[in-house]
């Protein structure tokens, strides 16, 4: 958007630096010419290194105006001045509130009073502005101004080939198979999730920044596939296009079913290659055998299902009770076509109890061996904006992690994760969750890259036990030892000891 403007703009991306540290190539970068304004996108999950490199830019480049947006910026602007060097935040969507900045500071025109952005006064205190979301018109516009012809794609593929390492697997179609799941592109198709599950953040985005409401937009069947064939034409290498939105297809979608005929008629003109594959996290209440079939005679080969947990109190508490009836119908309808669900898992809840924790276990591993990938959280994370990240009653459990900023003396306590408030819930997760790191330790100097699948099968060899002692129904722990070993490098799979079931020698030393 800024470059339709006129602007020069560059990404810096300090995941994708190569061997060189982040914070030299970002030196670098700034020290090559003089830039006007740097903008900093926030993150919970990010935020400590997000806010170090906006202090090195300050120390580096202290002229240019430093600007926060993303997540955390819009949930607590407050925090931004707070901890780090900013002269402005924006609230949401930043195209808007960029656009003003940049009229304002060709002009050489005071910054104050932009719609979407918060300013510190001389006297400490905050002016906020909000603003409205983009116009569906405006969303378009938007993602179509999406540089993938300039996105260093091929260096992400490289990247993750090398932590697959692709070159050692011994058969082809192993080796196609990891190639399909790293040479993907993001497409997002939807400005967010009304849902308002209790745990998330993301669904609280839009109405954070204009203080009210906002309103659902997303392309039509034609727009996507318009960014599809763009995508295809700037990044010939992929393989998979990955649908980036919380929720792809809705209970009441008018688009999924002729967006599939559109992508099978662009494949058979050769518009777009035939074997492109699709991938989409979708609401699993919203699947019909119809649209399940369709997808998947377009290419679609994960669906992604945010379940969460297998139990229907839980699901009541993360306000998805609806989806319940629906998820073991829906998970083996997928199956059947040759679609792989993958199922995003929150072990525990606040006010869980352990019959909960078990049966997420139990049910999340059978439908492994059924052919699922799912990936596991041990309990919520307190995203800044969430429901329950806002909810006093579950401040007294509540843990923070204290954090210092690189090159800095600057640290703070962040909420880090919310327990279950029963104790023997409490106790079971930790415990788990102490085994999972414990193994991990043993897996993760090898340096390969150790998949959802593998992960989540891992936190199944480490609750098992735990469960199985206070009496609950779980896996067998043989069953999912060999399950796990299967799924991990011959020269890996000896390296994992049973949780519960030490070696002598582990069993000394540990005394």
């Amino acid at each position: 958007m800024l470059r339709r403007q006129g602007a020069h703009a560059e990404v810096f991306d300090p995941n994708c630096c190569g061997a060189e540290e982040p914070e030299r190539a970002l030196e670098r970068t700034l020290r090559d010419r003089h830039w006007d304004l740097v903008g900093f996108s926030t993150t919970g999950m990010t935020l400590r290194f997000d806010l170090a490199l906006a202090h090195l830019t300050r120390r580096l480049s202290p002229a240019s105006l430093l600007v926060a947006g993303g997540m955390e910026a819009t949930f607590q602007p407050d925090l931004m001045f707070e901890l780090g060097p900013f002269d402005l935040v924006v609230l949401g969507e930043g195209e808007r509130p960029i656009a003003a900045l940049l009229e304002r500071m060709v002009r050489s025109e005071p910054l104050d009073g932009i719609a979407g952005t918060v300013v510190r006064q001389m006297d400490g205190s905050l002016v906020r502005i909000p603003q409205m979301a983009l116009d569906r018109d405006e969303l378009v516009e938007s993602i179509a101004a999406t540089p993938y012809e300039d996105m260093p794609y091929e260096r992400y593929w490289e990247r993750l080939e090398e932590a697959y390492r692709l070159d050692s697997l011994p058969y082809k179609a192993q080796r196609e198979a990891h190639l399909a799941e790293i040479r993907s592109v993001r497409l997002i198709t939807l400005n967010y999730c009304p849902m308002n599950c209790t745990f998330c953040s993301s669904t609280n985005f839009l109405h954070a920044a204009q203080d009210s409401i906002a309103r659902v937009g997303r392309l039509e069947a034609d727009e996507i596939l318009t960014m599809i064939e763009r995508i295809v034409a700037t990044q010939p290498g992929v393989r998979t296009i990955i649908f980036q939105d919380d929720i792809f297809v809705f209970r009441q979608d008018k688009r999924i079913l002729p967006l599939c005929d559109a992508i099978l008629e662009a494949k058979a003109s050769n518009r777009i290659p035939p074997g492109l594959e699709f991938i989409s996290t979708n609401r699993i209440d919203a699947m019909t055998p119809e649209r399940l079939a369709a997808m998947r005679a377009a290419g679609f080969r994960v669906l992604g299902f945010g379940v969460e947990s297998f139990s229907r109190p839980v699901l009541e508490e993360f306000n998805k009770k609806q989806i319940f009836p629906h998820i073991d119908t829906n998970l083996k309808a997928a199956l059947d076509l040759g679609i792989t669900p993958f199922l995003d898992l929150i072990l525990t809840s606040p006010r869980c109890g352990l019959p909960d924790l078990a049966e997420s276990i139990r049910r999340a591993f059978r439908w492994i061996l059924a052919g699922c990938e799912a990936g596991m959280y041990p309990y919520v994370i307190p995203f800044s904006g969430a429901a329950m990240a806002q909810d006093p009653t579950l401040e007294p459990h509540t843990v923070y992690a204290r954090h210092r900023i690189a090159g800095t003396t600057i640290e703070w306590e962040q909420p880090s994760k919310i327990l279950p408030v029963d104790a023997e819930v409490r106790h079971a997760i930790l415990e788990i969750e102490a085994r999972f790191a414990r193994a991990l330790e043993q897996l993760e100097p090898s340096g390969y890259h150790l998949p959802s699948r593998v992960r989540s099968l891992l936190w199944v060899v480490c609750a098992t036990p735990i469960l199985s002692r206070e009496g609950l129904d779980v896996p067998d722990i043989d069953e999912a030892l060999t399950e796990l070993r299967t799924r991990l490098p011959s020269e890996l799979a000896t390296t994992v000891i049973p949780p519960g079931r030490p070696s002598r020698a582990l069993a000394s030393s540990s005394r």
